[in-house]
């Protein structure tokens, strides 16, 4: 009986392992020993000198990963070392899965890209325009929308809708609305369509189409797939996502088995100093008093998800997704979305200047296109970086960033969880590995 219970543990374990993508000779792939050297010294003198508790870099190239490796430390009370196969809050990269997962049922004809909002979420008739607001009565100042909401807006956040931490005119009214934005409670009675009607009595920043805004759009869309489909949000990531595309470590609540897999999530203060970022951090931070947990995570399985921010990953099954999207929308047999439907979402569409971009960590650049839930390196953009014009990427609030560059058949992942971040850590270690290219 033992034999056959400790074959099962062994097939369980080799099954799960045979899921990631396979492992090539980074030399037969490309790239070169020196600068794959370089990436190794960066990364190590980053967490010897402590600015970075404990980081993951991975670079895969035609299909197989040509580098990934750990340094520094995933918990810095226990001084547990960091593993490439810790899990991570994935925070904003939660995103680019919330959009291939509206994007399925666009493809399956369910709505175009100029259905408005409303004909599939009516709270979003009628919407107002902020115009000002008085600080005095405390009230927001608006005028009727003159554009509708289009789900082509809902998807490049272009629509108005706004991220109630990130807003300056009228920022008093959008935090003492007190929607939830991220990471809710265990113990919430709340549903995501309890969450999308608040957002919805709130104005628009701007008219719909007219400008970009980082907002509350992958929520909105989340709940879109919740009312087209059928099925909470959260199981349709797990059925039509995580499971055909083998994803084993990806979550929508963390099973109590892994919670001990949890790399922890740090702040600092202005000398480097490193703390526990705990719920009263991100309130501090955030300026918002909106209920919201770090424990989120152990809500098991739970039927609640924001698409905006609330999956929880790992490099391995990250690669997975990434590499489906290089693979024109399938891997290993399963296939999640259309070679044209892929091909969309790269596409440069619209500015996104510097002030657009602070939440996303993007100052210091002059602009940048936005995708389809992406950002895209514009030709100008690209003029004098080693990534290839219409590479795309994003990042996640805690510290995890990809880029995709499909002229180089190339990814990179990095992975951390330090809010806020050191200035331009990520995009020295995304120079770094493009340095890296012999071939």
């Amino acid at each position: 009986m033992k034999h056959i219970i400790y074959l099962a543990v062994a097939l369980i374990s080799f099954g799960s392992f045979a899921q990631n993508l396979p492992a090539g000779d980074p030399a037969q792939l490309g790239l070169s020993k020196e600068g794959l050297a370089r990436v190794d010294a960066f990364m190590a003198k980053e967490s010897e000198n402590q600015h970075i508790p404990g980081s993951i870099g991975m670079i895969v190239r035609h299909g197989k990963v040509a580098y990934k490796k750990a340094f520094g430390k995933a918990n810095l009370e226990t001084g547990e070392v960091m593993r490439t196969d810790h899990l991570f809050r994935m925070a904003s990269m939660t995103k680019i899965i919330t959009g291939v997962a509206g994007l399925k049922l666009f493809e399956r004809g369910l709505f175009t890209m100029d259905t408005p909002l409303e004909t599939i979420l009516p709270e979003f008739a009628n919407m107002q325009i902020l115009v000002g607001y008085d600080t005095l009565k405390h009230q927001f100042i608006t005028r009727p929308a003159k554009n509708k909401i289009l789900m082509k807006h809902v998807f490049t956040h272009t629509s108005g809708i706004a991220y109630p931490p990130f807003s300056s005119l009228g920022r008093e009214g959008y935090l003492n609305a007190g929607v939830t934005i991220a990471f809710p409670k265990g113990d919430t009675k709340l549903t995501l369509a309890d969450i999308i009607r608040s957002t919805a009595k709130l104005p628009l920043v701007h008219e719909p189409g007219e400008s970009w805004t980082y907002g509350m759009n992958l929520e909105v869309l989340g709940r879109v797939i919740e009312v087209l489909d059928g099925r909470t949000f959260a199981d349709f990531l797990r059925q039509e996502i995580f499971t055909p595309l083998k994803m084993t470590r990806t979550f929508v609540g963390v099973t109590p088995n892994e919670w001990n897999n949890m790399s922890q999530v740090y702040t600092q203060d202005k000398s480097g100093k490193k703390s526990v970022y705990t719920d009263e951090v991100g309130k501090k931070l955030l300026g918002f008093s909106a209920d919201m947990s770090m424990d989120y995570y152990k809500n098991t399985n739970t039927s609640l998800a924001m698409g905006g921010t609330d999956v929880v990953s790992n490099v391995d099954d990250y690669a997975r997704f990434f590499q489906m999207l290089l693979n024109y929308g399938q891997l290993d047999g399963a296939q999640i979305l259309s070679k044209k439907t892929v091909e969309m979402i790269e596409k440069p569409l619209f500015d996104v200047h510097t002030n657009d971009g602070v939440a996303m960590g993007v100052t210091g650049r002059s602009q940048f296109k936005a995708g389809v839930t992406v950002y895209v390196y514009p030709e100008e953009q690209a003029k004098f970086e080693t990534i290839s014009a219409g590479s795309y990427f994003w990042k996640g609030y805690f510290g995890t960033q990809y880029w995709i560059d499909r002229k180089e058949d190339m990814f990179a992942l990095i992975f951390f969880q330090l809010a806020p971040e050191p200035t331009n850590f990520n995009e020295k270690f995304r120079h770094l590995v493009w340095g890296s290219i012999a071939k």
